[in-house]
């Protein structure tokens, strides 16, 4: 019965709703909007939240039958509802996630994540923003970068430093604040997909109030490593449907059906990385039940490869074709994917920062040494 409602829901709902909305806020918001009134938004979120409060059996039957059909509208909204929303709910924030998930899961608002600084990238626990009390609450003042959709977002989930005596894992602190508060300026970054989904934000005197603060004075580590593995369970899990996700083989093999001769399209099918990317892409869907924990850096670091992997043979097989950037002629969405790949590999921590996690955490090697600011080996 749920999968028949889905079936409908996606060919039959969706295309409706759709029809004649352009740009991309309003085709998200369409679309977003449309997943909610049909009660199939937060599907694993409690009910209190927001969600449907249903088995994650139900969220699997979604992933399923909206492969390849989901829409790439409701991307905007990944952030808040598969990462921030989560997040909040498990680390009992649950004012907070009452307040903001039906703003959330209905499209009313979107959230970002406001960690990565210019000087703190991969070393989050190095963050400059500070947070000074005032009376009711916090000011706020630093850089934050690489905020995606930080343009558009309602709310945002900030990290910053409210002691700056201690460790530098031990004083900090995440709060919850207004995209639009007094103080805050958002500079968009152009990338070379043409989209500037990335962000710069700078915060000047950015008042927050105490109840804003998300898990506690000083525990903003415990929480961020919280958000980080929502973060990498969601991109794991995001190649079942249209959104995030790296290319399918059949696009590919469609792209060399389109442009390179019979004998080259015998070739892509036959040729050892195509085999290998399907396996690949078929272990990646296993992994999607993996649990929150080290273990999620597993399917993030799978399907960051596989990206990479996928958009380098599609580049290789459609050849002139690759390189189109002209949406109407039916080459954009690859080209596209194409020239996005590589930053799929960053969001959530890089490669590297994956294969650390692995190894120290799951595997129980030797921790890296750390090298001390002016004595990195020569």
């Amino acid at each position: 019965m749920f999968r028949k409602r889905l079936h409908s829901f996606i060919s039959e709902v969706i295309p409706t709703v759709m029809d004649g909305v352009v740009g991309e806020v309003p085709r998200g918001l369409a679309f977003r909007g449309a997943l909610y009134r049909a009660g199939l938004a937060g599907l694993t979120i409690g009910t209190r939240f927001g969600g449907q409060g249903l088995g994650s059996e139900y969220e699997l039957a979604y992933a399923e039958v909206a492969a390849d059909r989901a829409s790439v509208d409701d991307k905007m909204f990944f952030l808040g509802v598969n990462v921030i929303l989560p997040a909040l709910i498990d680390i009992e924030e649950n004012a907070l996630a009452a307040e903001f998930g039906p703003r959330i899961l209905s499209g009313d608002t979107i959230a970002c994540q406001l960690f990565s600084e210019p000087e703190a990238g991969s070393d989050l626990a190095s963050v400059r923003t500070k947070a000074v009390r005032t009376e009711g609450g916090w000011i706020l003042d630093g850089q934050k970068v690489w905020t995606s959709y930080g343009h558009i977002a309602g709310v945002g989930l900030l990290l910053a430093r409210t002691d700056p005596t201690v460790a530098k894992h031990r004083g900090l602190t995440m709060f919850l604040l207004d995209m639009d508060a007094k103080g805050i300026e958002v500079r968009p970054l152009r990338q070379m997909t043409g989209e500037s989904e990335f962000n710069e934000v700078f915060l000047s005197g950015v008042f927050v109030p105490d109840d804003r603060v998300v898990g506690g004075v000083g525990t903003g580590w415990t929480t961020t490593l919280t958000v980080l593995g929502h973060e990498r369970l969601a991109v794991a899990k995001a190649g079942e449907n249209t959104v995030r996700r790296p290319l399918p083989v059949a696009r590919i093999i469609e792209s060399a059906t389109d442009s390179v001769s019979l004998d080259t399209l015998l070739d892509a099918w036959m040729d050892e990385r195509t085999a290998a990317l399907v396996s690949r892409q078929i272990a990646r869907r296993a992994q999607a039940g993996i649990p929150l924990g080290p273990e999620t850096s597993l399917g993030k670091l799978l399907r960051t490869r596989n990206g990479l992997r996928a958009a380098k043979l599609a580049a290789e097989y459609s050849f002139d074709g690759g390189l189109a950037w002209i949406p109407e002629s039916g080459g954009g969405d690859l080209a596209f994917e194409i020239l996005n790949a590589p930053g799929m590999a960053m969001g959530g921590g890089t490669d590297d920062i994956q294969r650390n996690t692995i190894g120290e955490r799951i595997l129980g090697l030797p921790r890296e040494p750390l090298v001390a600011e002016g004595n990195a080996p020569k």
